[in-house]
């Protein structure tokens, strides 16, 4: 090595510490910063058309970031004895699809908002969001359970979505294959580079960067909150009642499924029955969007947009629990 290349190794050693360094305090606001993105994504909705044609990619980096902050050994406990997570895939992809489709059908909302009522029944049936484990990482929560648990329930996904969708819609808006098949390629190719990072930097230094990695993971979040806060304002005011009425609705929702779901959990430990709630209540609306939003009115996008704000509010209140739940354990 040169002289001149060794000035400016160090020269740039200051940079890349002060770039961690930012990163990992990002990394420590967790929750707070997640809370943040929704009002930063209102704030910069110009820059939702350049940020839109790469969700996938951003999906793609949170599903990363999980398998990173995974415990190997406890990703694999879970694996060798899966009957939890199946317990809590069967849940939130059969049994809470099944009751609240029942309820939304028999309340004449089907007849009085049909648009509304579609994609309610597409929200309960589709599968959690892809950066569930990257969000109970953040709460500290079990991310090797939140993780399998998820993978499960993406497994079923192609099943019982589209089951779901024939017995409340009477047609299937997903082809099970191109869902599956979507689904596996996000999965199985973020943990085939996660594993090639583990492999090639070491469980020790992955440990060592776990708060610069979380902070990589609020900016991917944050991304994603722009692309979802697009045309929001324009829709607020445009009738500001109703969506304080839609918004109350939907924050109702999520609360609902919350907490019905970690009073069903309460025996597995309030900490894992938690994770079991957030995948029941923050359902992956981005990849119904992205399959047939071209087909749907602006009421269901606007409801899509409305949906991210208890996903990026909800962990900041729910984190005293969380970390009560971490203390017990």
């Amino acid at each position: 090595m040169t002289l001149r290349q060794r000035r400016r190794e160090t020269s740039d050693l200051p940079i890349l510490t002060a770039l961690t360094a930012a990163l990992a305090w990002l990394g420590r606001q967790g929750t707070r910063a997640l809370a943040a993105s929704i009002f930063l994504g209102l704030a910069l909705p110009p820059l939702a058309a350049y940020v839109k044609p790469h969700l996938a990619e951003t999906v793609f980096v949170m599903l990363l970031f999980s398998y990173l902050r995974t415990d190997p050994s406890a990703f694999r406990g879970y694996l060798r004895a899966p009957g939890l997570p199946l317990a809590a895939a069967f849940w939130v992809m059969v049994a809470l699809p099944l009751v609240f489709g029942a309820i939304y059908a028999f309340s004449g909302l089907r007849e009085a908002l049909p648009a509304l009522y579609t994609i309610m029944i597409l929200h309960i049936a589709i599968t959690p969001i892809t950066s569930l484990a990257a969000f109970a990482a953040l709460m500290g929560l079990d991310v090797a359970f939140s993780l399998v648990a998820l993978i499960v329930a993406c497994a079923l996904s192609p099943v019982t979505t589209v089951a779901i969708s024939y017995l409340f819609l009477g047609t299937s808006l997903f082809s099970p294959v191109e869902l599956g098949v979507k689904l596996f390629f996000f999965f199985a190719a973020s943990g085939a580079v996660a594993y090639a990072i583990r492999r090639f930097a070491g469980q020790q230094w992955i440990e060592r960067q776990r708060e610069p990695i979380d902070g990589l993971n609020v900016i991917a979040v944050f991304i994603f909150a722009i692309a979802a806060m697009d045309r929001v304002p324009e829709y607020v005011m445009a009738d500001p009642v109703f969506a304080l009425k839609l918004l109350g609705l939907i924050v109702g929702l999520t609360a609902s499924l919350i907490g019905v779901t970690m009073l069903a959990f309460i025996r597995i430990g309030a900490g894992r029955g938690l994770v079991v709630g957030l995948l029941a209540a923050f359902r992956n609306l981005g990849l119904v969007m992205a399959a047939i939003g071209t087909t749907l009115p602006d009421l269901a996008w606007f409801y899509f947009a409305l949906a991210q704000v208890p996903i990026y509010l909800m962990p900041l209140f729910l984190q005293p629990l969380a970390r009560r739940f971490a203390e017990k354990r």
